[in-house]
């Protein structure tokens, strides 16, 4: 077994100096403003509301119950008199619900009792067909969904019931990557004062619960497992202002939970906490659609766990492609993004954190993006076992566009696939030509010179107690480093 363990040396260059003359990144103070934002979340959204109207689906409005007939109708009834009263609850009882898209709209709680299980129809032309007024690039792959929101305030899923979006059906089966064929499962899009807690969602034919420029949100005690096609991500926060993300279970094929910036909006003030997370692509992940860009990100508290797939993938790896990913390719800015307390097993990289150009356009008719920026990235207290054999890496785009002020912290990274002999002498100007205009991932970059970290283009790099671990024997060196500025800990 080969160790390194990289301690702190003499402080020799003072904060300012190491983030070229930024400011130091507060992190605790971060974590103070997004604690509070979350208790006022919880306060606002997490709150009983027995006291609201009662609107039976069976009992007032003859939703069926078998699962064998559509009842979309009823269903949509029983949400729109809701609406009209002003605010109140839409009770599933027990029983399966067969339905197509039903649209929330403003003051509209839906709740499903325990035994309440929704069916999404595998008919397409049950789903509406609907372009949010927000422009993004997702609309080139999604026009329906089984529960839309647009511009709603004041909506929540909750229950301890099941919505089975039916995404493994035969009917979505010779679909393509991105195909708008496929609805996808939960879409608020603009919404305000957002709350869904307590369900288990299954098999999307999509993403499974996709809310975009939406302010205020709150999810917690969610159940996903979504292994039913391409692009079956489990969470995805898309250009959202004020949301905390706790104690939600994720096991998906594609992205687990995903922060992204499809649109102009960027994504600010966000916790995700207490969260256990399997996915064959990127576990916890900020990007690859990035332009309106990320700022005030914390995750802390996750385990990353293998699927319980264990190897079978539609289109992924076969165990976690990353644990923790950070990318900044379609233009945007990330700054203040800190990872502490993350634990994961069976990755094949545990962390990738990249600056790229693929500058892809959000809408057709808009400017191409320029180059974007990251900088006041700290990760903390990460401990990744089971890993290799491409290893973990920093790497801004060239020497005039570097990552800034970075931090690694306690962190201990134990490899069991191995690199070879031939990898110490990868061209890495050569791979970072190719890779850094196209789509970002660990996997098209192949094996690196180092079996720890690869560090490039980086001006501001702390690194305190980093322990590299392989198993087996790699004849890589634990970590490389290129055209770095301000580096501090490297012996």
């Amino acid at each position: 077994m080969k160790l390194m363990n990289i301690t702190l040396l003499a402080a020799f260059l003072s904060v300012n100096v190491i983030a070229g003359g930024a400011a130091e990144f507060n992190t605790l103070q971060l974590a103070e403003n997004l604690n509070n934002t979350a208790h006022k979340l919880e306060a606002a959204l997490a709150k009983n509301r027995d006291s609201l109207p009662l609107f039976d689906v069976v009992k007032d409005f003859g939703a069926i119950r078998t699962g064998l007939q559509i009842t979309t109708k009823q269903l949509q009834d029983a949400i729109d008199a809701c609406a009209k009263q002003g605010s109140g609850r839409v009770y599933f009882p027990p029983g399966i619900y067969l339905t197509g898209t039903l649209a929330l709209k403003s003051g509209v709680h839906i709740e499903l009792a325990e035994r309440a299980e929704i069916l999404g129809s595998t008919d397409t032309k049950d789903y509406l067909v609907i372009s949010p007024q927000y422009k993004n690039n997702t609309d080139r792959q999604v026009n329906k969904s089984l529960f839309y929101a647009e511009k709603a305030d004041d909506i929540s899923l909750t229950g301890k019931g099941t919505i089975d979006f039916q995404g493994d059906s035969l009917a979505y089966q010779p679909s393509h990557d991105n195909d708008p064929l496929r609805p996808f499962g939960i879409r608020f899009v603009t919404c305000t004062n957002v709350y869904v807690r307590g369900l288990m969602l299954i098999n999307s034919a999509q993403w499974m619960e996709h809310y975009l420029d939406c302010e205020n949100v709150m999810l917690e005690d969610l159940n996903v497992f979504n292994h039913a096609h391409q692009n079956n991500d489990g969470l995805d926060i898309d250009g959202c202002r004020n949301v905390y993300v706790r104690n939600c279970r994720v096991d998906s094929d594609d992205d687990g939970i995903c922060l992204k910036s499809n649109g102009p909006g960027s994504c600010e003030n966000v916790l995700i906490e207490n969260c256990i997370v399997s996915s064959h692509c990127n576990a916890l992940k900020l990007g690859t659609e990035t332009t309106g860009g990320f700022k005030n990100i914390m995750y802390r508290n996750c385990q990353v766990v293998p699927s319980v797939t264990g190897h079978h993938f539609i289109n992924g790896s076969s165990t976690a492609r990353t644990a923790i990913t950070l990318i900044i390719t379609d233009g945007g800015t990330m700054e203040n993004v800190w990872f502490d307390e993350i634990e994961a097993t069976d990755c094949i990289t545990p962390i990738f954190v990249t600056l790229g150009n693929r500058s892809r356009k959000y809408t057709a008719d808009v400017p191409k993006p320029g180059i974007g920026r990251i900088e006041n990235i700290k990760l903390s207290n990460i401990k990744a076992t089971g890993a290799g054999p491409i290893s973990s890496s920093v790497t801004g785009l060239d020497t005039s566009h570097q990552i800034k002020n970075v931090t690694l912290e306690n962190i201990s990274l134990t490899l069991t696939a191995p690199g070879n002999d031939k990898d110490r002498q990868t061209d890495m100007d050569k791979v970072l030509k190719r890779v850094k205009p196209g789509y970002p991932s660990p996997e098209s970059w192949g094996n690196l010179p180092s079996y720890g970290f690869y560090f490039r283009y980086i001006d501001g790099l702390q690194l305190k107690n980093i322990e590299l671990k392989s198993e087996k024997k790699d004849p890589r060196d634990p970590i490389v480093t290129a055209d770095c500025l301000n580096v501090v800990g490297l012996q």
